[in-house]
Order: structure tokens, then C-alpha cells, then sequence
């Protein structure tokens, strides 16, 4: 779905015959090549705190 609002002059249309460039660096220039490691997420236990209840 399009939406009519976006600045074509900011979101230009996409051409779906250009080719797709082999470095992702031209697509998304700000963005840093590795990614952080992912945070650790809490596990279900006995009642620790920050811990998530075990489901009933």
C-alpha cells in the first residue's frame, strides 16, 4: 500500500528494474557494520528478582 503523504523529494519511488547493490553500506549509510551483542533475557525461575514467573 502507498502512502500519498511521503515527500518525493525525501522518499523518492522505488524502481523496481534497477539493480540491487551488492554493499548494503549504499542502502543504509549510517548504520554500524556489526550489530551489539543482544541483551540477555530473563529466564522463568523460583522468584528471583527481575526473573519472569513460570507460567501457570
Amino acid at each position: 500500500m502507498a502512502n500519498p503523504d511521503l515527500d518525493p523529494d525525501v522518499y523518492p519511488p522505488l524502481d523496481p528494474r534497477e539493480p540491487v547493490p551488492d554493499d548494503v553500506g549504499e542502502l543504509l549509510p549510517d548504520t554500524p557494520g556489526e550489530l551489539p551483542e543482544a541483551p540477555v533475557e530473563p529466564m522463568p525461575d523460583d522468584g528471583e528478582p527481575g526473573a519472569v514467573p513460570e507460567p501457570a
